[in-house]
């Protein structure tokens, strides 16, 4: 349990110094949401229940970043989103069973499943904010930081739901393979 919670502290920090990093920036402010209240305004001031539910699940509960000078917004934050949290937690947990798995004798297919789907869904479960993304808290934002262009990674939101999904199959993939050796 100490290993995934490593892991999901560790992968937030993460992207916090790749943030940092990518913009030269040390944050500005730490604001903490009042996540249930926000959740509830939506739930209950949205028309339609679809909408609702897509802008509860993006509202943001910890929020790290660096503010526009003189303007009320973020020019790019970290947030903490209880659904990508539940995620990377889920995930965080998973890859902690495939190391103890792993921990004497590790087949190589079950790692190589195991990390690439870590990986897709870290990437996938990120959210960050850019003002020249909108704003907008996604994924999708790591690759236009890393130099994808725009309008190029904005259209390739759309597919983070399936990239979490195939990491988390990829990943009980490699975990299945690893419980299969015997035991030395």
């Amino acid at each position: 349990m100490r290993g995934a919670a490593l892991l999901v502290v560790g992968y937030y920090l993460a992207l916090l110094t790749g943030a940092m990093a990518r913009f030269g920036q040390l944050p500005d402010y730490l604001r903490l949401h009042p996540w249930h209240r926000n959740v509830w305004d939506v739930l209950t001031g949205m028309p339609s229940l679809d909408w609702a539910l897509a802008v509860a699940l993006r509202e943001p509960w910890i929020e790290v970043g660096r503010a526009v000078p003189d303007l009320p917004m973020a020019e790019w934050s970290v947030q903490i989103l209880p659904a990508n949290l539940l995620i990377v937690i889920i995930v965080a947990r998973l890859l902690s069973l495939h190391w103890h798995l792993a921990r004497h004798h590790c087949h190589p297919t079950g790692a190589v499943l195991a990390a690439t789907g870590s990986v897709g869904t870290a990437l996938a479960s990120a959210s960050l904010t850019w003002i020249a993304c909108c704003a907008t808290p996604s994924w999708v934002v790591i690759l236009a930081m890393l130099g994808l262009w725009i309008p190029t990674a904005l259209e390739l939101e759309s597919y983070g739901a399936a990239i979490t999904a195939t990491g988390v199959f990829l990943l009980l993939g490699g975990i299945a393979l690893q419980a299969r050796l015997p035991k030395p």
